[in-house]
């Protein structure tokens, strides 16, 4: 095909060739006229023409074949022969490689019959292998029992009577009871709840800001002094002494005195006496 197209090309410039020769020939037949001297056309004006026709006809035919040509390819582009072979070669890359894959498939079943096959040897071993044999232990001859030592002979004699031991009398066998002072006296609730028995005095050699009176031998009451001195002394902290034991009706001030609305109430447990309900105060100018 390039060979046909190379062809046609020189044709092309032959034709052209050809035409040129003609119109320089034309131009000096013209000139010659002007000059008064009259001639007939010669062979060559003839053969430039004849050959200009060619190169026409050779052009339009070269345009008509590339046209063909170029339709042709556009019918091969859009035509599906193209896509029918390229989907004939992925259909054939397709089936390649799912007959790989049921290949691997098939292999990897096998290993897996080969894997349990190897299990069950390995338990049937097992469970066939004979038991460790117990070590023999030596048997020892058990001891000769030997003979019991001799008694010793007692001299039998009469039983020595022992004086009986007195009997306690009932004043012994009751311990002595512990009676509870009646008031005792506590600076402030020292302890979480309560009042510490170590902290309590009978007699108080300063100012004390609670008065406890024992009504059983595990229970009892408390109230806060009138003593002006401990009274003073408890308004100047309240929040120290007075909070754990006590519940205000009212606001204190360092100015005003104490009032008892209730008592409170105590109960001994261990070494402390246990505030099982708090004193209820007020406070007054």
């Amino acid at each position: 095909m390039m060979t046909q197209r190379f062809k046609k090309g020189w044709l092309l410039v032959l034709g052209l060739t050809a035409s040129v020769v003609a119109q320089a020939q034309d131009t000096v037949v013209a000139q010659t006229q002007d000059a008064g001297a009259a001639s007939k056309p010669s062979v060559y004006t003839y053969l430039a023409l004849i050959l200009a026709l060619v190169a026409t006809i050779g052009l339009v035919l070269l345009w008509w074949q590339s046209r063909l040509a170029w339709s042709k390819i556009n019918a091969e582009r859009r035509s599906p022969s193209g896509s029918t072979d390229s989907m004939r070669e992925v259909s054939g890359r397709v089936t390649s490689l799912e007959q790989d894959n049921r290949a691997l498939v098939t292999k990897l079943k096998a290993l897996e019959v080969q894997l349990a096959q190897l299990r069950e040897q390995q338990t049937a071993r097992v469970d066939h292998r004979p038991a460790p044999a117990q070590p023999a232990v030596a048997s020892t001859p058990p001891p000769s029992p030997r003979p019991a030592p001799a008694q010793p002979v007692v001299a039998t004699s009469e039983p020595v009577q022992r004086p009986a031991a007195p009997m306690p009398s009932q004043s012994q066998r009751s311990a002595p009871v512990k009676t509870l002072p009646s008031k005792l006296y506590a600076r402030t609730a020292d302890v979480p709840g309560g009042f510490s028995v170590s902290s309590l005095v009978e007699t108080p050699n300063r100012p004390m800001v609670f008065v406890i009176t024992p009504t059983g031998p595990a229970q009892a009451t408390f109230r806060v002094t009138d003593d002006p001195e401990a009274q003073r002394l408890a308004l100047s902290d309240p929040y120290s002494y007075l909070s754990d034991a006590c519940n205000y009706q009212s606001r204190p001030e360092a100015n005003s005195r104490i009032h008892m609305i209730s008592d409170g109430k105590l109960q001994l447990q261990g070494e402390k006496w246990h505030i099982i309900e708090k004193a209820e105060i007020s406070f007054y100018a």
